[in-house]
């Protein structure tokens, strides 16, 4: 193999401590798993956090969830994103999922399938406090709730909202009394919510007195603090490394161009290794949000003439026996070009630890699971 993905167990254990620690006494741990949680692999990491003791996980859509049901993972699993369609309803309904309804349409589907399969099914309301994705707003709530209050095939466990700007104390408050005000006003006719959740990895930090049933951690168990400043962090460790191999190695002088067009010339003689990881894996790949503000604009503007023009620290790198090289030149759709020093000795089959981005990383590849003694399992489940 010559490249796969290792994910350290003891760091996924570490890092569900450091989240366990801070939890309010009578708050549920809800583990997002979604996007192939994170890029570890959703199945085993389901597996290893079950066996941890977390018994409830969520993913956004319908065909994550199946993937872990087939896989044996017969653990509380909310699906965040609606299923729209009678054949994807019955599947949620077999499979024991707990669906989201986040519209009278998925409420009227979900009673029908249920109806004929004569299966119950537990439902979370998802109510839309300004994120503006999906969502109940105040009316379609009530109206949800009168048609699904007499229903015996469905049982309403919960509620919840998505924050906007969770970075930002001001627009979450507003959000979260908007939520609360509208739980409030549904308990005042009859309902009954025994899960409430707002908080993701940010207001976990942030706000504990949000933390309400139930919390969503995802960020915070991959290893990631969330984009913000927090006044306490977690000591968390990134259980993911990219890793590869040397497949070939020559030495070339110094004004060589490399790479597509010749982009980058040789400023001294130099080994040149080829590694098999290019674009297709998610290396040099990056996400292209449209910038938030006019300084966020600047800060990618400024990051895209500094690597134009070759300005130290831009470069990508490898990391090869603790040494950091520079890859040289356009990335290739499945392999990339590294400069390494003429005194380093290096050889084709030597390791190389690969910065591909894990959420961007290729499904494809291994996950291999290390636990504290050497290797776990490797398993094409989780690619």
């Amino acid at each position: 193999m010559n490249k796969w993905i290792e994910i350290s167990v003891a760091a996924i254990e570490n890092n569900l401590r450091e989240v366990q620690s801070r939890l309010n006494a009578g708050t549920k741990l809800i583990a997002v798993i979604k996007a192939n949680a994170y890029g570890h692999g959703a199945v085993e990491t389901a597996r290893i956090l079950y066996g941890l003791g977390v018994d409830y996980f969520a993913v956004s859509f319908l065909e994550e969830a199946l993937q872990l049901r087939e896989a044996g993972i017969q653990a509380s699993l909310l699906v965040f994103s609606p299923v729209i369609d009678e054949t994807g309803m019955r599947k949620a309904v077999a499979n024991g999922l707990t669906l989201t309804i986040a519209s009278e349409s998925d409420q009227r589907l979900a009673e029908a399938i249920c109806l004929e399969t004569g299966q119950a099914m537990k439902i979370h309301m998802k109510v839309d406090t300004g994120l503006g994705r999906f969502g109940l707003n105040e009316e379609q709530a009530f109206a949800v709730w009168e048609k699904i209050k007499d229903c015996r095939c469905i049982e309403l466990e919960g509620i919840y909202t998505h924050t906007a700007d969770p970075s930002s104390s001001r627009l979450a408050e507003k959000q979260f009394q908007r939520f609360m005000q509208l739980i409030t006003r549904l308990e005042q006719v009859g309902a009954s919510f025994p899960i409430k959740h707002i908080a993701n990895s940010t207001i976990f930090l942030r706000s504990p007195y949000m933390h309400l049933d139930a919390v969503r951690i995802g960020t915070l168990l991959s290893g990631q603090h969330p984009v913000g400043n927090f006044s306490e962090r977690l000591q968390l460790q990134d259980p993911y490394t990219f890793k590869s191999r040397v497949i070939s190695i020559r030495e070339l002088p110094k004004g060589t161009r490399l790479g597509y067009y010749g982009t980058y010339r040789l400023k001294k003689d130099a080994q040149i290794a080829v590694v098999p990881v290019g674009f297709h894996d998610g290396l040099a790949l990056e996400v292209a949000n449209k910038p938030v503000d006019m300084w966020d604009m600047l800060k990618k503007l400024v990051k895209i003439v500094l690597g134009y023009i070759g300005w130290p620290g831009q470069e990508i790198n490898v990391t090869i026996s603790g040494v950091n090289c520079a890859i040289r030149g356009k990335v290739f759709m499945q392999m990339a070009l590294v400069e390494i020093p003429l005194g380093m000795k290096v050889a084709i089959g030597d390791e190389v630890v690969v910065p591909v981005r894990k959420t961007l990383a290729s499904n494809d590849i291994s996950r291999v699971y290390l636990d504290q003694v050497g290797v776990r399992c490797p398993s094409k489940l989780d690619t």
